[in-house]
């Protein structure tokens, strides 16, 4: 009978999370003990899949890892697999950026290794029909692909080949159901691992040809490690070559193709790996897919807008750097800081913290601002607030990209739903809102900068203890465009309400003044009713943790002038006591300060308000659904006033806002 190939290889760690701690440590656990077996059985085949960090690493200080690996390469023992250089998410990717990095990483592995990839394995397994192409194009052969994706029926083993637009693909499935096990024993794997693949060759339509089979298993690092430490290797190798009625044997797949044979013709729709699939069909909620149910990296971001919205920002820098034609040189580097955010664990979270892990996305942030920054030359940047469908939702947003930040701001709930500093410090607008399983309260709204409420006193007490308050009224609806001036940079927005406790109609004319260093707000609320209007008016800024680290929290500092008295306000908890108590109620300026990285934001209202604070941590399950853990925080500041107007008068409140660069230690005020 004809042999059973088994093939496989191990992937990458994410270049988002690899330090040179890091690898040094998976080295000597993983890759050291793996080469040394495989040097000593030459007959056993191993491929590799490494990101591009970890090959700079290799290249330059384990020189004799390499020169091991180019022996074993020589042998056509084991096979080095390509891919994005910085583990993009390679479908979200312009052709241009895409074809880069799979050339980029192509070329340190000819320079690392000596020898150029003919296969490559896709971050996530997201897939795209549109790869096919700038595959071929990357003198790319073959992908490895996750079984899930492709459809049951094409199930025989075999390789499949995919053809769009005249160009085609080799495509080998990888299957998870079959990967080892230190916990089964080595002749129950085996037996279980042929009888899969000969009940699959039983039911052949290849008349008069039994072509010859490959399974194809990739491995994590920490799967590798507990193989190593069961010896699964070792005894995998004495059973075949043992065990002479045996079928397996091993094999890299370029040395598979050596033998064409029979390829499966098959179109693979766009599709995700079935770990990160699981997590789609409700945001934080793992939901394993039916038979056949395609779910996409598209709509992963749908379901979870974090990644949505760093993904918005992706497209908008590689949009600014393919325009750029003054300097090759500030274009190139500028590229090469986009391809660093590009990273798919900064759009996929998928570590601990799955999908909500802030504290890559926020590594990504800082790339792109460094990736604009370079762009921006004293004779070609010029402030601007443009009018356009940024985050290609249907509905215009106002981007303003100012000396010393970029941000834009949305028509839903008329707030500021991106703010990246210009000091590389990430998007303090990158909030979570609450969800009933993890927070015991649900935030019916997007939690932004300049988010608008109108409370009664009930709803209003029930807010400042952390507890849904109604729906706060215009925090959830959608604004008008009152009036937008380019040259001036000015945005006004409008928005009509019922306010619910009374039935009264309400309206509400927001206007934002934009500036170098910041905005002014302008709020002019309207009673519409014929009845006297009595409420709370609250404007919730919430500004994100740019470097949140669960085990070593640091929180920002927060001064307060209340009552003409600098206060230093404790911020690991929240003000409600002092709310309660009557304090923080004559309020003319907040400061809110990242000491970690020197930047401070001013609130300062044109009359005294109160002020409310709550320092946010959101817990979501991790990658494997286990454990609930922390993934990101957010610091709540909140500016209100009491309302009563007559009928038809209205109220005009101005919050000045500033951004400001400080010494990273301040001296501390008066603690309360």
């Amino acid at each position: 009978m004809n042999s059973i190939y088994v093939s496989f290889n191990l992937k990458p760690l994410s270049t988002c999370i690899t330090t040179n701690e890091v690898i040094e440590s998976d080295y000597q656990s993983v890759y050291k003990p793996l080469v040394k077996f495989l040097y000593s059985h030459p007959e056993f085949s191993f491929s590799f899949s490494f990101s591009g960090y970890q090959l700079q690493f290799f290249r330059k200080r384990k020189t004799e890892f390499c020169t091991i690996l180019k022996e074993l390469i020589n042998r056509k023992q084991v096979e080095i697999l390509g891919g994005g250089f910085y583990d993009p998410v390679l479908p979200l990717l312009s052709p241009v950026d895409r074809n880069g990095q799979i050339d980029l990483m192509s070329g340190e592995i000819r320079q690392t290794l000596g020898k150029r990839p003919r296969g490559i394995t896709l971050f996530a397994d997201c897939w795209d029909s549109s790869l096919v192409g700038s595959l071929q194009t990357c003198g790319i052969e073959y992908v490895l692909l996750d079984s899930f994706l492709i459809p049951s029926t094409k199930h025989k083993y075999l390789p499949l080949i995919m053809h769009d637009f005249g160009k085609s693909i080799q495509i080998f499935p990888t299957y998870d159901n079959l990967k080892p096990s230190t916990e089964v024993e080595i002749e129950s794997y085996i037996l279980n691992l042929v009888k899969t693949v000969e009940r699959a060759e039983k039911k052949n339509n290849f008349i008069g040809h039994a072509p010859e089979r490959i399974v194809n298993i990739s491995l994590t690092h920490e799967n590798v490690l507990r193989l190593i430490e069961g010896d699964f290797f070792e005894k995998f190798h004495d059973y075949i070559s043992k065990t002479q009625e045996c079928r397996l044997r091993t094999i890299v797949p370029t040395q598979y193709n050596k033998n064409p044979g029979v390829q499966i013709p098959a179109y693979i729709p766009a599709g995700i790996n079935g770990s990160i699939a699981k997590w789609i069909s409700r945001a934080f909620t793992e939901i394993a897919p039916k038979q056949n149910e395609y779910r996409t990296v598209y709509d992963f971001m749908e379901t979870y807008p974090q990644a949505h919205s760093l993904n918005n920002r992706i497209m908008y820098v590689s949009m600014l750097i393919n325009q750029f034609k003054k300097d090759k040189m500030r274009k190139n580097a500028a590229r090469e800081k986009l391809w660093h955010a590009q990273n798919g664990t900064g759009l996929l979270c998928t570590s601990k913290g799955a999908f909500s892990n802030s504290r890559y996305r926020q590594q990504s942030y800082k790339y792109l601002m460094e990736a604009e920054k370079i762009l921006r030359t004293e004779d070609s940047f010029k402030e601007a607030v443009n009018c356009f469908d940024y985050n290609y939702d249907g509905l215009n947003e106002y981007v303003c990209r100012m000396q010393n930040y970029f941000s834009y701001i949305t028509l839903i709930g008329g707030a500021i739903q991106e703010l990246d500093i210009l000091k590389n410090t990430g998007n303090y607008a990158d909030n979570l809102s609450r969800v009933l399983e993890y927070e015991a309260c649900a935030d019916d709204y997007a939690r932004g900068i300049f988010v608008d409420h109108v409370f009664s006193q009930e709803q209003f007490d029930k807010y400042i203890n952390g507890e849904p308050a109604g729906n706060g009224v215009f925090s959830q609806m959608q604004y008008s465009e009152y009036h937008y001036s380019q040259n001036r940079h000015e945005i006004q927005l409008s928005a009509e309400a019922i306010f619910h406790p009374t039935k009264q109609k309400i309206s509400l004319r927001k206007k934002y003044l934009v500036n170098s260093t910041g905005m002014i707000v302008q709020y002019i609320l309207k009673n519409e009713s014929e009845k006297p209007l009595s409420l709370k008016l609250a404007v919730e800024s919430n500004f994100a943790h740019t470097n949140f680290d669960p085990e070593n929290i640091s929180y920002y500092n927060l001064e307060v002038v209340d009552n003409s008295e600098i206060i230093h306000v404790d911020t690991t908890e929240s003000t409600c006591k002092l709310n309660k108590k009557g304090k923080l109620s004559k309020v003319n300026m907040i400061r809110l300060t990242d000491v970690e990285s020197g930047i401070s934001f001013g609130l300062e209202p044109n009359e005294l308000s109160g002020f409310y604070f709550n320092p946010m941590i959101f817990r979501r399950p991790d990658f494997d659904g286990e454990d609930i853990v922390p993934v990101s925080m957010t610091f709540v500041n909140t500016l209100f006033w009491n309302i009563n107007l007559e009928p038809g008068r209205e109220s005009e409140k101005t919050i000045n806002f500033t951004i400001t660069a400080v010494k990273k230690e301040r001296k501390k005020a008066k603690t309360i």
